[in-house]
C-alpha cells in the first residue's frame, strides 16, 4: 500500500522506490512485480512504474478501510445500523477526524463550533444540549435541528429561538455540522447515544455530516406544539 500511494504521487523507477521507502532493491522488486501482476501498477518502456486506473480506484477506497481499522475498538462497541449504506460507502470522508474521548470536551467543542458558524448550523440529538450561562448564541440564517419525539426539555434549559425543528420517532446519532466544523457519533450497541464524538473542520468530513443530516431531515416531521 505504501508503494501504491507513493506511485500515485509520481512515477518512479525501481531504485527510487527502494530508496524512498527504505527497502532493499530485491524487496522493492518483489512488491512491484506483485502489484504489476494484480493490475494495480504498470511499467513503461523507460522503467517507470505508474498506477493503473484500477489501482487508482483501489486507492480511493483505502481511506475508509484505514479509518475503520484505526478505530476498530470504537466500531466494535458502536452500531452502524442507523447509517444508510450510501453513507457507509463514504466513510473514508471521516478519515481526517479526531476522536474526542471526553463528554465535557465534546459539549465544549459543540458550542465553539456553533458559535463560529457564519452560514448554517444543522444538528441531530435526542434533546437540546444545555448552554453555559455565559454563552451568547448567534442564530444563523439557516439553523435547523432534529430532535427525538416525546422527550421533554428540563425547565432550566431554554430552547433557542430562530431554530427550525423537526422530529424523528427515534434519534440514533449525535451530529452537528456548520460551515466551519462538524461533530459526529454513533450509538452504543445497546442503543444509547454516545456523546464522545469524532470532530473535524475538513471539507470532506463536513460534507459527509451535512449530507447525512439532510437525509434524516427529509424523514423527520415538524411538530407544531414545540415553540421556537
Amino acid at each position: 500500500m505504501a508503494i501504491l500511494k507513493r506511485l500515485s504521487e509520481e512515477p518512479l523507477k525501481l531504485s527510487h522506490v527502494a530508496s524512498r521507502l527504505d527497502l532493499t532493491v530485491t524487496e522493492a522488486s518483489r512488491h512491484l512485480q506483485r502489484l504489476v501482476d494484480n493490475g494495480l501498477i504498470r511499467k513503461d518502456s523507460d522503467g517507470l512504474y505508474t498506477v493503473t486506473p484500477y489501482g487508482a480506484l483501489v486507492l480511493s477506497l483505502v481511506p475508509g478501510l484505514d479509518f475503520v481499522s484505526q478505530n476498530r475498538t470504537y466500531f466494535a462497541e458502536h452500531s452502524m445500523s442507523a447509517i444508510p449504506p450510501k453513507f457507509r460507502n463514504r466513510i473514508g470522508e471521516l478519515f481526517t477526524s479526531e476522536h474526542l474521548t471526553d463528554t465535557i470536551m465534546t459539549v465544549t467543542q459543540y458550542w465553539e463550533i456553533l458559535n463560529e458558524a457564519e452560514e448554517f448550523t444543522f444538528s441531530i440529538k435526542t434533546n437540546p444540549l444545555p448552554a453555559l450561562n455565559d454563552e451568547t448564541i448567534q442564530i444563523k440564517t439557516d439553523s435547523r435541528s432534529i430532535l427525538q419525539e416525546g422527550l421533554s426539555t428540563p425547565e432550566a434549559w431554554q430552547l433557542l429561538g430562530g431554530v427550525t425543528r423537526r422530529f424523528l420517532p427515534k434519534v440514533e446519532v449525535f451530529l452537528l455540522v456548520t460551515d466551519k466544523g462538524a461533530l459526529f457519533s454513533l450509538p452504543y450497541l445497546n442503543g444509547n447515544i454516545d456523546y464522545c464524538a469524532f470532530m473535524s473542520s475538513d471539507t470532506g468530513f463536513r460534507s459527509w455530516c451535512k449530507d447525512l443530516f439532510l437525509h434524516f431531515w427529509e424523514e423527520a416531521k415538524p411538530n407544531p406544539s414545540i415553540a421556537g
